[in-house]
């Protein structure tokens, strides 16, 4: 037995001496082995959602984004195109986005009630800084400050203006018919010109159909109703309406009469077969193309067409031409950038803010979008004999927001405006009466102002609040 004591010692220490080895081995491994490499540094993006696409508009919004990635090269710019005309289709993404607190760093919104919305609700940090350090209360006229401007702060960069109120027509028909020597500058006609030169076009061209408009998204029929109101009514009544500041609940009110009027003009142009019968089937741009190729007359369009027909190489003088209509009043839109809460690049999105609101940019964008500058103190060389016009009635023009395009009125409103009109029209087309429809719009428009709660949402604001008088 005590033979076998030493061996046993004997393995006991080769046991010790094979684990120290593992021990030490693996301490020095760990000791001696190479730094892992370090995590890499967060991403730099920019995540932002617009509606771009349509010809022209695309090219513009491009343009940013090469100045953008000159001033931040490093940031990767995850663009977010969803196509579809006024925002229609986008609007809801970025809502569902905003309530699930999932929101990008920036998106595309309308100056006015539209971006009023989500200051209500909380969404949007306020962007004075930037308007600061910018120096735009000095470069921008005071309906769009005012309208990018709730409680006391801005919540957008505006990167553009548009001019909603245009009647654009096709040169060649004008000057077959005599059109301007018979019925004089289409910037001073009043809505019984307008109607009386349809009537004319249509008795000398039965070919074509005298007024282009198109219903398949339906925001184009109001878009013609927030003009002819305009043209008819005045700024007064315009923002009246659109803001709900009348006694809508009275039908003597004179802005009903006002309404009245245009919804029986509209009806009138409907039930004479003055408007193009295909128009429930086009888009505003298709519209905006039976124009330019002869098959319609007129088109009453903001100047987004513009960048249209020079991204198609359309004939200026021959093909279009645009007039303000009126001239004396500008209804104005602007496309803004902003900065939601929680935005998961707070930093890079005020980075892009900068670049929207600088001179540079507001230039190059607003060259190729067929829109023009925000800010009046840039002045660039516009390739087309319509737009210095309108940039010279920005400074000098009274101005007004678009409603139609969220500078005025309430989305839902306008919303439930869209359908109201385009039933109206349809019905009319199929042989109801134009003052029994008409009758039944003003109801339905009535209904809409009380259940959407249009009159509070202004609350606390003025009439002159919005209108800028030159």
């Amino acid at each position: 037995m005590a033979s076998r004591a030493p061996a046993r010692v004997w393995a006991y220490v080769l046991i010790a001496v094979i684990v120290t080895a593992i021990v030490v081995g693996g301490a020095m491994y760990f000791l001696l082995r190479p730094a892992p490499p370090a995590p890499p540094p967060p991403k730099k993006e920019l995540i932002i959602y617009h509606w771009w696409t349509a010809g022209g508009e695309k090219e513009a919004i491009d343009a940013v984004f090469a100045i953008f990635k000159e001033r931040v090269p490093e940031v990767v710019i995850s663009e977010n195109p969803i196509a579809g005309g006024a925002g229609a289709v986008m609007k809801p993404v970025i809502w569902q986005l905003l309530a699930a607190g999932t929101p990008p760093d920036t998106f595309q919104v309308h100056a006015g009630g539209e971006l009023k919305e989500y200051v209500d609700a909380g969404y949007l940090e306020p962007v004075d800084d930037i308007w600061e350090e910018l120096g735009l209360e000095e470069v921008i006229p005071d309906t769009l400050k005012a309208i990018c401007k709730f409680g006391d702060h801005y919540y957008a960069v505006p990167i553009n203006v548009h001019r909603s109120n245009i009647l654009w027509y096709n040169p060649t028909i004008f000057k077959e018919l005599g059109i301007i020597e018979k019925f004089g500058d289409p910037r001073e006609w009043d809505l019984k010109t307008f109607i009386e030169v349809a009537r004319y076009i249509k008795a000398k061209r039965p070919d074509i159909s005298p007024v282009a408009v198109a219903t398949r998204n339906k925001w184009p029929l109001t878009h013609l109703f927030e003009v002819l109101l305009l043209l008819h009514g005045g700024p007064e009544v315009h923002v009246k309406f659109w803001a709900g500041m009348f006694n809508y609940k009275d039908p003597a009110d004179p802005v009903w009469k006002a309404v009245r009027e245009v919804l029986v003009a509209i009806g009138t142009l409907a039930k004479e077969g003055l408007f193009n019968p295909d128009h429930p089937e086009l888009t505003w741009d298709e519209a905006a193309a039976k124009v330019m190729k002869g098959e319609c007359a007129m088109y009453i369009m903001g100047d987004w067409v513009a960048g249209y027909y020079m991204a198609v190489e359309a004939k200026y003088g021959e093909e279009w031409s645009g007039a303000p209509f009126p001239k004396k009043v500008f209804i104005l839109l602007s496309d803004c950038f902003n900065l939601p809460k929680g935005a998961p690049h707070p930093d890079i999105a005020a980075e892009w803010l900068r670049v929207v609101g600088s001179a540079e940019a507001q230039e190059k964008f607003n060259v190729i979008k067929g829109s023009i500058t925000a800010r009046i103190d840039v002045k660039p060389e516009y390739p087309d004999p319509y737009r210095p016009e309108t940039a010279e009635d920005f400074v000098k023009s009274s101005l007004v927001p678009s409603p139609v395009h969220g500078g005025l009125s309430k989305e839902a409103f306008v919303t439930e405006m869209h359908d109201i009109l385009t039933y109206m029209v349809t019905a009319i087309e199929r042989g109801v009466e134009v003052e029994s429809a008409v009758d039944s719009a003003i109801a339905q428009i009535m209904g809409a102002i009380e259940r959407t709660g249009l009159p509070e949402f202004w609350t606390g604001y003025t009439i002159e609040y919005f209108i800028t008088k030159r």
